[in-house]
């Protein structure tokens, strides 16, 4: 260097002459530490600033070429080995002092070029580059950083500068631990987020660690780890790596599923591999606060809002506990997780509806259905508020994530039923909206002549939940219908023949203890004359059979079968009783209007309006004026020859049990719309009522 001899003797020789040779191994750090920060550093950082990791590796070799040049120097000095290590220890801090987080984010990027040049070497075979259909450039990439490489220049690159950089350079300068421990660590970071999220992104079903054949240790074992004996070289430690590199993955494979989790739930049990192995990671990374914040906030952003339907929530809710519970036996991270939807769930009007439809699923496929089903055994929930043990030895703490405020703790192993109970605090809302429910079956099941097996089997199990005092009415409600078997059979029998008596209408009679049923949708009218004589004959059976009681009828509730005889065709159709007195009124007389048929039926007449729409949506009348309306005996371009097509494309039989539903729910909605006019004309008479008051 220009402010030294070009020689050490004859510096050595010059100081001795003048008695300052005590001063030699001074002088040189001092020559060293200027001619490093007025040139070689300058020049370095300058070079090592360019993005390229062609650039990078020619800077990195002027800075070895410049030291050499100094340990060179000193070769000859009897104490060289220590004034070397001087040497590196001045360098070390300049570069440190200087810009230490831009040289670790440089050698990060070279070194990820490095990782990813030799996993594509792996992957074609030990650098054979130019098989047929294979790129002959490499896509470099670290943090939006890309560089393009041509695969011949990038092996020459690794080849004579790379590995000389990593085996020596870096050690006879004493950089080792300098730049590569945390570089490597961010590094293995970074791509093993990026392969892991690749190859088990998505995929549940597969179990990628602990298995034979499992594709990320193989990974890590054949890729990664020969990676890290080249960085490292003579000062590789296996055992260290292998641990490090292992809570890498688990970390990586924790985060990915992490943030994947709400999908693992609603594929849940197909997900069951991916779940065993997050718990696997879990214990060794500590990532479970993560964890349940993501998963509520995923929950309450893409599950809890309008958009998605009760139902929908419900099974969400149900995956939810199934799943968590595969994940954390403790029951802490569904409990906390699930706080929100438990909430939501709470203020949503439909949800006890929804979760008692849920329950009474016939065939039993409904997860509702499955968990009635199921009996909690008695020492599953024993004294587990205070989470008591058959051995004091085996009793473990609540995680640390566990609410300390939170005194009932049942709720952790409760089973699903218990916990869409235990959300409304008691069982009053369950149990009032299944009446309801039955309500609606038993008279589907009337009608349609089915077997109340089913209700009977719900109703047993349901008593196991809410006991059987509370079930009671539901349990008269069922004997309902087998004595109204007896009933009918009783008096169509037995009483019409015993009195020489004949009813013009086949009645089979569902009658029901009223003081036990929930309210039943009723339209009020006036049947025809017909009608009324066999429902009083039917009564003075019933009258004679019980002679303390008597019948009240619900006219517009039940199924008519009828036959309608046209010129042209005949129509077989099943229909509620109000669209039956409708029609009834057209074998009279071919024309009404709506008014006479209203005063006829004493029914209001937008309600009339809207049941005659079915009998002109079946082509068996029509409407030739406003509100006034006509049967059709003949269509239009028919024949003899087609006399028994029904009437219309919707013709047929319809189903009576659709019928009252359809009622029920058209009761509803007028009840509802009658409300919200109600307040509709609140809010208005309020907004233009004048402010009288004086302040």
């Amino acid at each position: 260097m220009n402010w030294l001899p070009s020689d050490c003797q004859t510096l050595v020789e010059g100081m001795q002459d003048t008695g300052t040779l005590h001063l030699f191994e001074d002088l040189v750090l001092f020559f060293v530490r200027k001619n490093l920060q007025e040139k070689v550093i300058p020049q370095f950082l300058e070079s090592f600033a360019k993005v390229s990791c062609v650039e990078m590796l020619d800077a990195l070799e002027n800075l070895y070429t410049s030291m050499g040049w100094f340990h060179n120097y000193v070769g000859n000095w009897h104490n060289a080995t220590s004034l070397k290590l001087q040497m590196n220890q001045v360098l070390k801090s300049i570069l440190k002092w200087n810009a230490h987080y831009r040289l670790e984010e440089s050698f990060s990027k070279l070194f990820a070029c490095s990782f990813q040049f030799y996993v594509t070497a792996n992957e074609r075979n030990n650098y054979s580059f130019h098989e047929e259909g294979k790129s002959d450039r490499l896509l470099v990439e670290w943090k939006g950083f890309k560089e393009e490489i041509e695969l011949s220049t990038l092996e020459n690159l690794m080849e004579r500068q790379f590995k000389p950089l990593v085996q020596h350079w870096l050690s006879e300068l004493g950089l080792v631990e300098f730049f590569c421990d945390d570089t490597v660590m961010a590094v293995l970071e970074v791509e093993v987020d990026r392969y892991i999220t690749k190859i088990c992104g998505g995929n549940f079903e597969k179990r990628w660690m602990h298995s034979e054949g499992a594709e990320l240790e193989h990974w890590s074992n054949s890729q990664v780890m020969p990676w890290l004996k080249l960085i490292f070289h003579h000062g590789f430690k296996k055992e260290v790596w292998t641990q490090k590199l292992h809570y890498i993955l688990y970390r990586s494979y924790t985060k990915l599923r992490i943030s994947e989790m709400l999908n693992i739930i609603t594929d849940y049990p197909d997900s069951t591999p991916a779940l065993h192995e997050l718990k696997f990671c879990l214990q060794h990374t500590r990532q479970r606060p993560c964890l349940i914040e993501s998963l509520k906030n995923d929950i309450t952003n893409r599950v809890l809002h309008p958009g998605v339907s009760t139902q929908n929530i419900i099974t969400v809710y149900i995956a939810a506990v199934k799943a968590l519970r595969e994940l954390d036996l403790s029951g802490v991270v569904m409990e906390m997780v699930l706080e929100p939807c438990t909430t939501y769930l709470t203020q949503r009007e439909d949800s006890v509806r929804m979760i008692m439809q849920g329950l009474l699923w016939d065939d039993g496929s409904n997860d509702l259905a499955a968990e009635l089903a199921k009996t909690q055994e008695p020492e599953e929930v024993a004294c587990w508020n205070e989470r008591v043990t058959e051995k004091p030895e085996d009793w473990m703490p609540d995680p640390r994530e566990a609410d300390p405020n939170k005194v009932d703790k049942s709720t952790r192993t409760s089973d699903i039923v218990t916990l869409f109970i235990g959300m409304y605090g008691s069982k009053e809302k369950f149990i009032k909206e299944y009446q309801k429910l039955l309500s609606k079956r038993l008279l589907q099941t009337w009608y349609g002549e089915k077997s109340e097996s089913s209700e009977i089997r719900n109703l047993e199990l349901l008593k196991k939940r809410f006991g059987e005092e509370d079930m009671s009415k539901c349990g008269v409600m069922l004997k309902d219908i087998s004595d109204s078997k007896r009933i009918n059979t009783y008096i169509n029998e037995e009483y019409y023949k015993k009195n020489s008596l004949q009813n013009n209408l086949n009645l089979r009679t569902m009658v029901v203890s009223s003081q036990f049923w929930p309210d039943i949708p009723n339209q009020e009218y006036e049947l025809p004359e017909g009608i009324t004589k066999s429902l009083e004959l039917f009564n003075k059976g019933f009258e004679n059979l019980k002679a303390s009681r008597s019948l009240k009828w619900l006219s517009s509730v039940g199924m008519v079968d009828i036959e309608l005889e046209f010129e042209d065709r005949q129509l077989e159709i099943s229909v509620n009783p109000l669209q039956a007195s409708i029609i009834y009124h057209f074998q009279d007389e071919d024309k009404w209007t709506l008014s006479e048929l209203s005063d006829s039926l004493k029914i209001p007449p937008t309600i009339l309006r809207r049941k005659m729409t079915f009998w002109l949506q079946q082509g068996v009348l029509k409407e030739i004026e406003p509100d006034n309306y006509v049967t059709i005996e003949k269509r239009p371009g028919t024949t003899s020859s087609n006399a028994s097509a029904p009437a219309a494309s919707g013709g047929g039989v319809v189903d009576a049990s659709d019928h009252f539903v359809n009622l029920c729910d058209e009761e509803e909605d007028e009840e509802k719309a009658n409300s919200d006019e109600e307040e509709e004309k609140k809010k208005k008479n309020e907004q233009v009522r004048p402010n009288n008051n004086i302040v």
